[in-house]
């Protein structure tokens, strides 16, 4: 294989990594304006909880069943053009969103919203990766993850805001047309720094060096990580999809505000833990962080008040935000630069099928019993990622000696 390797450059605040950081963040107001009220949205329109808990999985499913495509067209294609095209079908999905308003054209719009998604995360992670020096990658991955902190402080507040005008101004109904009609502005303004990444052009040499369209589905390095990933995601599906019902159970007014706290203590956190996981090591920063995130469910599953689950919020905050820097910067280390957006679409078929299990595992125990009952079994599956990184540590230690050999001989 073709091990040539990109120069790494010279600082992270360089002119595609800037870009990335404006096109990251686009996409996380219109996912965080939407997704919080997909679930509200779904039972406005009369779904049952089961198919509550299916409409916010099937947007995960259906991205996890398009990963045998998306690592391969990653592999191939100019990431530019293909970033340019995630924000196109995103704002042509929302104005469906806007126009239909049944539960089977909501299906049809998630559908190929998720088509969307199979590109998004591991497009905009590749990238960053590509565009960061390698001795200050987890500090990078840390500020990569900060675009994503700031859209998820600010957009649930944009998609409550534009829930109540439309509310107040005409109906309901109208008022998720607001939020639907916003997110697509925001998704075709997000063409602009897309327009200005710099091209990703690749030799027809370089192409065949990765192999055969199926080889660039999943690296069998990143698997175990993607594990990691996949319980971890089951967790925090919770919070993103059931947050705001569990608080109207509980009577609770005010509860954007959680989402809002959890994501400035992830813009505090994500900065600070890669730059202590380039100083200490993994070892020393995610068991604790998996321990942090494990307990922030027992909190919030016990939590009676709004200012028990915003500390919860807090904490799970601290968890998940230490340990996600580390885990993307191990997924792009864990393979060759040719086959970095293999590993990165390896991990997000964890991400996925977390995101996708995640609201089906907590409708079915809501179902069974209640909320609360819900978010503390979150601590078990925390508890079990914990457990398969630890195990994978070993054999990740072992690959990065290998392709530090690789590129050293290079």
């Amino acid at each position: 294989m073709n091990n040539t390797i990109t120069p790494s450059p010279d600082t992270i605040w360089n002119r595609n990594f800037i870009c990335i950081l404006m096109t990251s963040f686009m996409l996380g107001i219109a996912h965080f304006s939407v997704n919080p009220l997909v679930a509200s949205y779904a039972l406005h329109l009369g779904a049952t909880a089961y198919v509550m808990g299916l409409l916010s999985g099937l947007f995960f499913g259906v991205a996890l069943a398009m990963r045998p495509v998306s690592g391969p067209v990653l592999t191939i294609f100019d990431k530019r053009k293909l970033m340019i095209l995630v924000f196109a079908i995103g704002g042509v999905v929302n104005i469906g969103y806007a126009i239909f308003d049944t539960i089977s054209a909501f299906i049809v719009c998630r559908l190929i919203h998720g088509l969307q998604y199979a590109l998004v995360g591991s497009l905009t992670m590749t990238l960053a990766g590509e565009n960061l020096p390698r001795e200050k990658l987890a500090s990078g991955m840390g500020i990569y993850g900060l675009s994503g902190s700031l859209s998820m402080a600010i957009a649930p507040s944009i998609g409550m805001y534009f829930l109540n005008f439309g509310t107040n101004l005409r109906d309901e109904s109208f008022g998720f047309t607001c939020v639907f009609l916003s997110t697509m502005i925001i998704l075709f303004l997000g063409i602009i720094p897309a327009y200005c990444l710099k091209p990703d052009k690749k030799t027809k040499e370089e192409i065949s060096s990765t192999g055969a369209w199926y080889k660039n589905i999943a690296s069998v390095h990143t698997i175990p990580i993607a594990i990691v990933m996949f319980f971890i995601f089951i967790g925090w599906s919770l919070y993103n999809v059931y947050i705001v019902e569990y608080a109207k159970e509980l009577g609770i007014a005010g509860i954007s505000a959680f989402f809002t706290v959890l994501a400035i203590a992830l813009m505090i956190i994500r900065p600070f833990s890669g730059w202590i996981t380039d100083r200490l090591g993994l070892a020393k920063v995610l068991p604790p962080a998996l321990i942090l995130f494990a307990a922030s469910f027992i909190i919030i599953g016990t939590g009676r008040t709004i200012g028990q689950l915003l500390l919860g919020g807090v904490i799970a905050a601290i968890g998940f935000g230490s340990f996600q820097p580390a885990l993307y910067s191990m997924c792009i280390l864990s393979e060759t630069p040719l086959k970095r957006s293999v590993a990165s679409n390896t991990l997000y078929i964890g991400i996925d099928l977390g995101l996708f299990i995640g609201p089906l595992f907590g409708s079915v125990v809501y179902e069974m019993y209640d909320y609360s009952t819900m978010f503390k079994t979150g601590a078990f599956i925390a508890i079990m990622a914990l457990i398969v990184f630890i195990m994978l540590l070993p054999a990740y230690y072992r690959r990065r000696r290998v392709l530090e050999g690789i590129e050293t001989a290079t």
